[in-house]
């Protein structure tokens, strides 16, 4: 056991991860489109530029970002390797 286990929350978000624990909740779709967007902003892309590199239309990555439009583990995927960040998925034991 570890002798300082961390405080239980929801979800620990921060400026590029979310960090969901198997018994919270799912984090919303919202928190989801921030990060898209700060990565985006921080990799100095606009949405259009972030469109055309995803081969999807300006108004789909809005959606993303602002709308709440669910994104595959393979959009995340795609996002990432464009925005050359990480996307760690799995379970932890």
């Amino acid at each position: 056991m570890h002798p300082n286990p961390p405080k239980k929350r929801s979800a620990l978000v921060h400026s590029t991860s979310i960090l969901v624990k198997a018994t919270d909740q799912e984090p919303s779709l919202q928190q989801v489109g921030n990060l898209i967007r700060d990565a985006r902003l921080k990799a100095d892309l606009t949405q259009g530029d972030l469109a055309m590199k995803l081969g999807v239309s300006i108004s789909t990555v809005n959606k993303y970002e602002k709308k709440g439009q669910q994104v595959t583990i393979g959009t995340l995927l795609k996002i990432a390797r464009v925005l050359e960040i990480d996307l760690m998925v799995g379970f932890l034991t």
